[in-house]
């Protein structure tokens, strides 16, 4: 039976032929396994028995999936949905929005340089993602012990920085080492509603070259037609424009909502000097998670061109699901559903 954590809305979460799913009782014994194998790298003292790890899992796994906020989210690492490794997030703080990342795979690949940096690396971009999106945490970080330089790669790939040392905090076979913290600040986006003193912003941003490039209809836009445009569409009921900023208060791009008599669309738009920082997956699911509180029963439609893979993995971030490949206004498309 799958077990799916009450604070997040799927089971499955993925990137290429890696995924993590709510930790399975199955995979105790290979757990315990590892980390009995692995123990120096780790904050455990003694070898782990069955009977340990038996207890472990009835008293504080199975509990964890009672609560609407546990202390801690578990997951079983696959690739090709063969388990390769666990981890998760710990030490959650749902007040400060914390938690620190747990992670270990298994012993042979965690041997292999290129496979061990590889690993951490898919882990963390999946990981990423459910603390910022699903979870909106503000900040991850990680406890380690400076004897797996590796890891530290793996870390500065992923945009972790180093947040400090702690000089021979401990003894591992009877040397001493220090502890690296490494942390990840997520972004804090707000939105409000766009109105008509945005008009030029907007003009801007639909002429962008690789907006014109992703829309379906690719030719540029005359300012009096965008303005005539802009200005029916605020005044309508119908159409919601969400207009993002940073904690600056700079606009960083916009998404907007519409409904017609067959279907709620949806489209989004980054701007070119915030581009390249994952904002559009969760700006997207800021607008979609506001749009459907008010409207629980409804749902949103995302066309998207077959060919915009960075869109696509937007959207499936924001929780968006896969619904068909069509031909869209001409173009061949995939078609996404929210609701």
């Amino acid at each position: 039976m799958r077990r799916v954590y009450q604070c997040l809305p799927v089971y499955e979460f993925s990137t290429g032929s890696y995924s993590i799913v709510p930790i399975r009782d199955e995979d105790k014994y290979p757990i315990m396994q590892w980390r009995n194998e692995q123990i120096d790298v780790l904050r455990q003292r003694h070898f782990l028995t069955r009977e340990n790890q038996e207890t472990y899992f009835k008293n504080v796994v199975d509990k964890l999936f009672e609560k609407k906020q546990p202390d801690q989210l578990l997951f079983s690492f696959l690739e090709n949905d063969i388990l390769i490794g666990y981890g998760g997030l710990v030490h959650i703080n749902w007040e400060n929005k914390s938690a620190e990342i747990s992670f270990l795979t298994e012993t042979g690949r965690s041997l292999d340089k290129h496979q061990f940096v590889n690993d951490w690396n898919s882990y963390l971009k999946i990981l990423k993602k459910v603390a910022e999106l699903q979870l909106n945490l503000k900040k991850i970080y990680t406890y380690s012990y400076d004897i797996r330089p590796l890891l530290y790669q793996a870390l500065n790939d992923s945009g972790f920085i180093e947040e400090s040392r702690l000089k021979d905090k401990v003894y591992i076979n009877n040397k001493q080492y220090t502890v690296r913290i490494h942390s990840l600040v997520f972004e804090d986006i707000s939105f409000r509603m766009a109105d008509v003193q945005d008009v030029d912003l907007y003009f801007k941003w639909a002429n962008d070259v690789e907006v014109r490039r992703n829309s379906f209809h690719q030719g540029t836009i005359r300012y009096e037609d965008h303005s005539k445009w802009f200005f029916f569409k605020l005044k309508s009921e119908k159409c919601f424009f969400y207009l993002f900023m940073d904690e600056q208060k700079n606009a960083i791009g916009q998404v907007r909502i519409e409904s017609n008599q067959h279907e709620t669309t949806i489209g989004v738009s980054v701007d070119s000097g915030f581009r390249g920082r994952s904002l559009s997956g969760k700006m997207l699911k800021k607008a979609t998670d506001n749009y459907l509180r008010k409207r629980p029963d409804g749902n949103i439609v995302a066309y998207i061109r077959y060919e915009n893979i960075s869109s696509l993995r937007s959207f499936v971030s924001a929780g968006f699901i896969q619904q068909e490949v069509l031909v869209h206004e001409g173009v061949k498309s995939y078609k996404f559903l929210k609701g």
